[in-house]
Order: C-alpha cells, then structure tokens, then sequence
C-alpha cells in the first residue's frame, strides 16, 4: 500500500515499487476521522502519487474531472467536495492549463429531451457543495444537459455487444487531454454498488440511459462495456475516491451512512482494480 506512511513529504511523490506487465497497481492512503483540510490534502497526494507521477500531464494541458453529481445530497451521496477541491489544486500545481468539473445527473432530478428540460445538474452541485469547491479550486463546472440535446457525439464500445445503439457522450470530451474520474464507494439498489464503472452513466444522454435500463439481463455486461468507448479509453487516466465515509445501505442517493475510525483515498488507473478495491471495502464496511 504504497503512500501510506505518516512521515512522507506532502510536497515529493513516494516512490513506487516495481510492478510486473500487466499489473495493475492500486494505491490506498488513510485518513483518521475527523482529520484536517491539510491532513486530507496530504492522504490524497499520497494515493495519487502512489500510483502516478502525472507524467501524462502537459503544462497547458485540459483536464476534465468526471465526480458523481447524481442528486443534490451531500456526500458520500455525491463526491466528496474537499477531494474534488484538492485534486484541482494538486492538478493545477502540476502544470494543468484548464480544469473542467462536469456531470449530469440522475433522470429523477434532471429530465432531458430534445424540446424540453427540467431539473439542473449545476443546481444540484450547488446543493452538494461540488459547485463551490470546484470553483475555489479555480475549475471551470460544465453541466451536460446545459450544451443541448445536440450537445452530444455518437461512440460504440470498442468490447461487447449488448449495446444496440451508439452511446451518447457530451461533446465537450473531443476538446479535453485527459479524463480524471472521481466517484464515491457506495451501495445501489439496483445495480449492488456504484463504483467508478457505474459512474459512466453520469456522461451519457437520457436515450443512452433508457437503453441501459431496459434489459435488466445485460446490466452488469453495459455497465463494463461503457468504459470502453474510444474515448474514455484514450484519455482516461486515474481513477480517486475518497472513501471515508460510504452509503452502506440502499443508494445510490440514501442509505446508512458509516465513516470508519480510519477512512481510505483509493487510487489506480484502472478503474477496474480500483473497483475492486473499493468493493472490498465498501462490504467492509457493511460488516461494521
């Protein structure tokens, strides 16, 4: 668990160990309950760090942050402002010329068609605290919906096919270097848990998310298959969530909040080994 220490420098990444090909390297960081702006700031850098050294990032280079904006709930419903916050910051610092903060959420607060719109995406961030804590950062915040229904680009899954039609992505992804993802670890009434696979869902257009509910025996197999449109292949490269606190029960918007003694930053680029992880500690924390 590479970063875990309490004596690193904040400022120096730690070093990583060698990896074999092909392994995919998860890095957890620990942060006590109840510990400090800095003291999360710091868990962050070192999950970050642990499996990155942002080689990948150009100094004037566009990074598009997709957190979880599903409802107006506040986190862990939603992604965690102060790692939001944090991840802009250290990106920034970095040599990143544009961060951009986008999402658009659930059908049951935001319906959307080509001659009509209801619901706000950007509101809901408001209520949630994304909203000001990407902006203190020095973000700008995107709200899908807001470019239109014709604010939106065709993309199959390069794997599988259980999707029949194109999915829909938002049109600002083609304009964007890299894709940072930032969900929560959190349970879901429908689909078990939602994770950093689950998050896709937040990009697409409400006719890619009608064809997903429909046949409930490819779920599971749609799910997988989002994260592998072009796209997200090419410029995806970290996947972070700040698991101190996880919705245990129901979700994806309520449910049993529990906060460890000693809450997790979870850190890969992949987000399939990140998901793994974050499973296992989200049933962890279902046996607390």
């Amino acid at each position: 668990l590479a970063g875990c220490s309490a004596n690193r420098s904040a400022a120096s990444p730690p070093r990583r160990p060698a990896s074999s090909a092909g392994r995919r390297q998860v890095t957890l960081a620990g942060l006590p309950r109840g510990g400090s702006d800095t003291d999360a700031a710091v868990a962050l850098r070192r999950a970050v760090f642990g499996t990155t050294d942002l080689a990948w990032l150009g100094r004037g280079d566009t990074v598009f942050i997709k957190p979880v904006c599903n409802s107006g709930n506040v986190y862990p419903a939603t992604t965690d402002p102060r790692a939001l916050h944090d991840m802009i910051v250290l990106l920034r610092e970095r040599g990143a010329g544009r961060v951009i903060v986008g999402d658009m959420s659930g059908v049951q607060f935001v319906r959307f068609a080509p001659d009509r719109l209801t619901g706000s995406s950007r509101a809901l961030m408001r209520s949630n605290g994304l909203l000001a804590a990407a902006e203190a950062a020095g973000a700008e915040v995107h709200a899908f919906e807001e470019a239109g229904w014709d604010g939106f680009y065709d993309e199959t899954p390069s794997r599988g096919d259980n999707w029949k039609q194109p999915l829909l992505l938002p049109k600002i992804l083609r304009e964007v270097d890299h894709v940072v993802l930032m969900p929560r670890c959190s349970r879901h009434l429908l689909a078990g848990s939602t994770l950093g696979l689950k998050a896709a869902v937040g990009w697409w257009r409400h006719d890619s998310r009608l064809e997903y509910h429909h046949d409930a025996r490819t779920f599971a197999e749609k799910t997988a298959e989002s994260n592998a449109t072009p796209t997200l292949l090419e410029k995806q490269r970290l996947v972070v969530t700040s698991a101190t606190r996880m919705l245990t029960t129901f979700g994806p918007d309520e449910g049993w909040v529990h906060e460890p003694d000693t809450g997790l930053f979870i850190a890969s680029e992949s987000v399939v080994a990140h998901d793994m992880v974050a499973l296992a500690w989200l049933n962890e924390g279902r046996r607390a």
